[in-house]
């Protein structure tokens, strides 16, 4: 109840923006959240997340082959500035950092999800962007298998959506938004959420200010 009491955003209510995306919007099962806005998504092997016409941005985001119908995408949450986690001993988590990935991966993690994507097909580090939708049906595939490198996706991959993820984690102040990227098409929903979030001193607005 408290995803979609705060955040009720479905693709029928995104905005539409002329122009060339990534790819057309696609289902997708999240085996692992890397950080607090980077997942890892199985999707079908036919998925190409290409450059746009316009030429903006790089190639296809990383991908692991797993079989001949799935793989893997790194997907980085468009929009999404979540603090910095430690990658290893030497480094000292960002404020809120494991907090973030750790509401991430509680959200995320063998759920089934929509990417739905922008202009921006890719970031520096080569992630796939895309929002990612929740859907209204449960996860169908066998994580355990996903995690150990034997993922299998589902034959029957409808779904329709419920809550916009990207605007969830930055309304609860586990995220800021990215201002590098200001100009995609639900920059104005994703400040939004950021207000909400700064004015309700939630998350890091209360812990790290």
């Amino acid at each position: 109840m408290l995803i979609l009491a705060l955040a009720c955003y479905t693709l029928d209510s995104v905005p539409i923006v002329e122009g060339p995306h990534c790819a057309p919007d696609t289902v997708g099962y999240v085996v692992r959240a890397l950080d607090g806005d980077t997942v890892e998504v199985l999707v079908s092997a036919e998925l190409d997340v290409g450059t746009p016409a316009d030429g903006d941005t790089g190639d296809q985001g990383t991908t692991t082959a797993t079989d001949g119908a799935s793989k893997l995408l790194t997907v980085r949450m468009l929009g999404v500035d979540a603090p910095e986690i430690a990658h290893n001993e030497s480094e000292v988590a960002d404020c809120y950092g494991d907090e973030s990935a750790n509401s991430t991966r509680d959200k995320l993690e063998g759920r089934q999800v929509v990417l739905s994507f922008d202009q921006l097909c890719t970031d520096k580090y080569d992630r796939t962007l895309a929002y990612i939708f929740y859907t209204d049906e449960a996860a169908s595939f066998d994580l355990g298998a996903c995690t150990t490198g034997s993922c299998e996706f589902p034959s029957d991959s409808s779904a329709s959506v419920v809550a916009l993820v990207n605007d969830i984690v930055i309304r609860l102040g586990y995220a800021r938004v990215y201002e590098e990227f200001d100009n995609i098409r639900l920059a104005d929903l994703l400040y939004d959420a950021e207000a909400a979030a700064q004015s309700g001193n939630r998350g890091l607005w209360a812990e790290c200010e």
